[in-house]
């Protein structure tokens, strides 16, 4: 026959609707009717199959019954159980009715299956049960255990989103199923295996919890492993916790009335240890616990007991226990319970543990008011602690602890005590942020703080804990705190910088007091933080004096740059003793880094104030070399005398303690949370960003900066439209109020006084600094050792910089645009030059590093040595070559490349030329009109790199940008605190991450960012193999391999970190190259 024979698909179907309907016969008797409207035909066409199903019956092994009085057909397959047997069956089929999971055919036809071989009236009773499930409501267990079971049959990997017990958010996992089994505690279906998404461990997982559940990748895509026994697993499991290792060992003792159904038997790993008396019997029950050693799955077994038993230990389970008989008792008969009613802020695994709301409001408010006390706001302070957490004696937030309410606002109650009875803005938005950070202290936002009657919280989409002010108020007072009376005072609404920073001081002080008790709490006793050596300023300063002496005796530096130096340190010595604003203007290569910190030193040594020194760089590189130097000079005066804090300070952690160094990483990071070392350095970006910030956790350390030194170096990197605002916010820092003192430090020292009337616009300082150089002309003309040469009449063409750099066996380029920088590199590269290099973003720090240390090594040796670079060399880069050329940019840039040019006076003088390159272009619009800037001055006359040429050059720059940003000064007119911190951003760049296949640590980080996802320790170690680059508007290019948050919700993708695997992206010589002259090509 044909293919497509009609008489073979007639009969094709024929035999499909036979095969459907032995099926249906084997559940249960059916008329000929339902039997016709089950498959869709006539009745005729049925009674036709039946006949055919009689003759072929003998031969398949079954017998068609035909019940005349009823009218139904069903089969007799010929099945033979004993009456055990049939007992066994029943009993099975009435667990399998018991948890079936709601509305499932599935579940119907398999125990309809079951029951065909039972008697009756067993099966008419199966049958019932049948009916009884299919009026269940539908249910996610039913509907999830179909693919689950495909994935356990056919080792398929599962994805699903998962109710975690007291999170908001689902969760994502990915399972490899080893074993499904049905709970012997509450009958429900759960599903054992190892979870790939975080720990790779076994885990259980109920089905009835389980979304959005789907099947991926291949079958056969795991084994599971031979030692895996489902017995051994659940060997120690109530009902279906165990496997965790130990079993908790739980005593209890049972009433006499109680102990003949004890020893009736049933009772998994229950052993009697002791019979009392009276009667009573002692027990042990070995059983499986949680993720916190508590054996969850006993407790509400032993609750079922009432009083007839009684726990012995472990002491929390005990706790628990009484606990919840307690809070019974409180619901159903208040009167029979003593004393009054306990308020609690703090849960805590170990439930003995929970941290009273008295507790924690006093610890809260002692320690607030001793951070506030070195600038004089310990009363304020002290108020804060106390009402910041008014809300949680509201009953909806105590039933929160509980686990029975979600989504409450418990700061507002406080905040509005703070605004309306003691009429104090900047303490009701301290205490209003202390978790969702300082919002907007315009007039219609504090009128908005006022207690709404509807219960809605602030933001809107939470609800207040209690509406009812005076309720919170009176268990207050009845928990024995005390509040100082109302305030008459007007409430004044500030509209300057110095109000923002003082608000954020005592922001600090509530924030950081509020952490400290809580970690306290949740860490115990027994764990405390570490405690930083005192700054011990006389005895550093005596350790830097001799250092000093070394150096100025050392015959392997020039003697006219130890002079130099002597001089710049001697003057910051003896300006040291009065004074809190500071510029120390001096030319790259005089020794800021140590005559500043003898100034630091000098001035805490006679100021009984100054508690800290904190040292402020732009760039990670100085601030490396810096730390370096520190390091060795204090090896001795503790382990955490110095502290780092910036993007890649920290060490990646171990799980376990295995050594030294990982206790002293992780004491070294809880420091870096609050500041709480005497020698901080740390970044442009981290200090003046958290002093503009919002957030708790950015400004929890700001209220150790009173009473500090802050040395600033190169502070010509300071954005110019941030710079009245940054220095409205300093000034206001080095008041008396705060004690603190600020030097601004730099070879191109910006004219930020000319400023002084728009700082003091509204504030109470303006920005008069005094210079520590008395004469910073004269030392610049003493330490003269770079001849700079204009040649800015014609661009000058790649193939001529090229010929100049064959001239020169050591020669340095800096160029405004990687494009730029890789062009040349590549005709220079073509014409064979020896020792050529090149260093821009495109390399990862760990690339640039390792650059860098063969660029050095390289001129020590007076080897051939070509660097080819963007401005990423300019600051903080310990390079010195004989002679460099360097495109037209702003002049303190240009100063930069000068610094990089005979830096250490080894030869008469070097030689810089400016130049115009063939392919002109610069980052940005503020760059090109500083670039043009310097090409119209030097067009007037000839210029040099001194003191008062920068400071003609900035004048002029202050007049064609801004030097205030208009929304920033918006936002301090308003307090608006949240919108100020979104906008102030000393690096303002829509650039994303990149982490590149620099080494085969790089390649392991991204392999760990796809199994597992990405979280803060991941960033830190992958901070060294990152890279820059600018998104096209299209989205991210199929080179960009996105990753997404290990923790976040629902495993979401990270908008602003992506992985590039392929090697061809990233050039070993060039770095990140992905695609030439496109986005990425603007990144310096």
């Amino acid at each position: 026959m044909e293919p497509h024979d009609p008489s073979l698909k007639a009969t094709h179907e024929k035999a499909l609707r036979l095969i459907r309907l032995l099926e249906l016969l084997k559940l249960k008797p059916w008329t000929a009717q339902q039997l016709a409207q089950a498959l869709g035909i006539k009745k005729r066409a049925v009674l036709y199959y039946l006949q055919d199903l009689q003759e072929l019956g003998s031969h398949l092994g079954f017998r068609l019954i035909h019940d005349e009085i009823r009218r139904t057909y069903s089969l007799n397959a010929g099945v033979v159980l004993s009456d055990i047997e049939k007992v066994v069956i029943h009993t099975a089929l009435r667990m399998l009715y018991y948890h079936s999971p709601g509305h499932n055919q599935q579940y119907q036809e398999a125990l309809l299956k079951l029951a065909r071989g039972l008697p009756e009236p067993a099966r008419s009773v199966a049958q019932k049960s049948v009916e009884a499930m299919a009026a269940r409501g539908p249910g996610l267990e039913g509907s999830n255990l179909e693919k689950i079971t495909n994935a356990w049959f056919r080792r398929q990997l599962v994805q699903f989103h998962y109710q975690l017990p007291g999170r908001r958010e689902l969760t994502k996992f990915e399972l490899e199923t080893y074993f499904i089994e049905v709970s012997r505690a509450n009958m429900a279906v759960y599903v054992i295996g190892r979870e790939r998404s975080y720990k790779g461990q076994l885990r259980t997982f109920k089905l009835a919890r389980m979304q959005f559940v789907t099947l991926v990748g291949p079958t056969e895509a795991y084994e599971i492993p031979a030692s895996f026994d489902p017995r051994e697993y659940l060997s120690d499991a109530w009902g279906i916790v165990g496997g965790r290792g130990d079993p908790v060992r739980v005593r209890l003792r049972f009433s006499p009335q109680a102990v003949p159904r004890i020893r009736e038997g049933g009772y998994p790993n229950l052993q009697e240890l002791e019979e009392g008396d009276d009667g009573s019997l002692v027990v042990e029950v070995a059983v499986g616990a949680d993720e916190d050693g508590f054996p969850i799955e006993l407790l509400s077994w032993v609750q079922s007991w009432g009083p007839r038993v009684e726990v012995l230990e472990p002491e929390g389970l005990r706790q628990v226990w009484l606990a919840e008989a307690h809070q019974l008792l409180e619901r159903y008969d208040p009167q029979r319970v003593a004393g009054p009613k306990t308020y609690w802020a703090h849960t805590h695994k170990d439930p003995t543990r929970w941290q009273t709301l008295q507790e924690h409001a006093a610890q809260v408010a002692r320690l607030a008011a001793e951070k506030a006390q070195p600038f004089g706001d310990s009363e304020q302070a002290d108020l804060a602690g106390k009402l910041h957490d008014l809300g949680k004696y509201g009953d909806l937030f105590q039933r929160r602890l509980e686990g029975k309410e979600k989504g409450l606002d418990h700061w507002s109650a406080g905040a509005h005590l703070a605004l309306f009875e003691y009429r104090a803005p900047a303490l009701a938005l301290a205490i209003q942020g202390h978790h969702i950070g300082l919002q907007s202290g315009a007039k219609e936002n504090l009128m908005a703080m006022r207690l709404r009657e509807d219960g809605q919280g602030f933001p809107p989409e939470l609800r207040l804990s209690e509406t009812r002010l005076e309720v919170l108020k009176s268990r207050m007072q009845s928990d024995g705190l005390e509040l100082p009376p109302p305030s008459q005072a007007p409430i004044r609404l500030p509209q300057s910088a110095a109000a923002m920073l003082e608000t954020r001081m005592l922001f600090s002080a509530l924030v950081d007091a509020d952490f400290l008790d809580t970690e306290q709490h949740m860490r115990g006793p027994e764990v405390r933080r570490p405690e930083p050596p005192p700054l011990q300023a006389r005895e550093a300063l005596e350790r830097l004096e001799a250092r000093l002496a070394q150096l100025a005796a050392d015959p392997g530096i020039p003697p006219q740059i130890r002079a130099l130096r002597q001089t710049v340190a001697q003057a910051c010595a003896e300006a040291a003793l009065e004074g809190r604003l500071f510029t120390l203007t001096a030319p790259t290569g005089s020794g800021k880094t140590l005559a500043m910190l003898r100034f630091a030193l000098k001035r805490a040594a006679q100021d009984p104030r100054i508690r800290r020194i904190v040292v402020v760089l732009p760039y990670l590189s100085i601030l490396d070399q810096t730390v370096q130097i520190y390091r060795e000079l204090f090896a001795d005066f503790g382990s955490h005398y110095i502290l780092e804090d910036h993007s890649l300070a920290y060490r990646p952690l171990r799980k376990e303690l295995s050594d030294e160094q990982d206790i002293l990483e992780r004491e070294r990071r809880l420091l870096s949370e609050n500041w709480e070392a005497p020698i901080i350095l740390t970044t442009h970006v981290q200090l003046l960003e958290s002093l503009h910030a919002s957030r708790p956790g950015a400004c929890r350390k700001l209220h150790n900066l009173a009473g500090s030194v802050l040395l600033f170096d190169e502070v010509q990197t300071l954005p110019t439209p941030l710079a009245v605002p940054t220095l409205k916010t300093l000034a206001h820092l080095a008041s008396d109020r705060y004690g603190s003192v600020v030097v601004f430090a730099t070879a191109t020292q910006p004219a930020f006084d000319t400023l002084h009337a728009k700082v003091q616009e509204n504030e109470p300082q303006g920005w008069q600094p005094r210079e520590i150089v008395p004469n910073p002309a004269a030392l610049f003309g003493q330490s003269q050792r770079v001849a700079v040469e204009w040649w800015l009449k014609n661009p000058t063409p790649n193939p001529a910089l090229t010929t100049l750099l064959a001239a020169d066996s050591q020669a340095l380029v800096v160029l405004n645009l990687k494009r730029q920088a890789q062009a040349l590199f590549q005709q220079a590269q073509e014409r064979g030059l020896e020792g050529l290099y090149h260093l821009s973003t495109a390399l990862c720090p760990a690339h640039r590093k390792e650059v860098l240390r063969e660029i050095k090594a390289r001129l020590d040796r007076r080897e051939p040595c070509r660097l080819i670079a963007t401005q990423v060399v300019e600051a903080g880069v310990e390079l010195d070559f004989p002679i460099g050329y360097r495109a037209l940019g702003p002049l303190e840039a240009i100063a930069q490349t000068a610094g990089r040019v005979n830096r250490h006076g080894l030869r008469w003088e070097g030689r810089l030329v400016v130049f115009l390159p063939e392919d002109e272009g610069y980052p940005d619009r503020a760059y090109a009109q500083a670039a043009k800037l310097t090409l119209a001055l030097q067009a007037e006359g000839g210029l040099e790199l001194t003191p008062a040429t920068f400071r003609r050059y900035y004048q002029s720059l202050y007049g064609i940008q801004q030097v205030s940003d208009p929304e920033i000064e918006g936002h301090i007119k308003t307090q608006n605190y949240a919108e100020l911190a979104r906008r102030y951003r000393i690096i303002e760049t829509p650039a994303v991450n990149v982490v590149v296949p620099y080494n085969e640590e790089a390649l392991a980080l991204m392999q760990e960012a796809r199994e597992h996802g990405i979280a803060a320790d991941w960033l830190h170690r992958a901070r060294p193999y990152t890279v820059p680059f600018f998104l096209p508007h299209g989205g991210p290019p199929a080179f960009l391999e996105p990753v997404f948050l290990r923790y976040g919700r629902q495993n979401s993708e990270v908008p602003d970190w992506f992985l590039s695997p392929d090697p061809a992206c990233y050039h070993a010589l060039l770095g990140f190259t992905p695609a030439e002259g496109g986005p990425g090509s603007l990144v310096i």
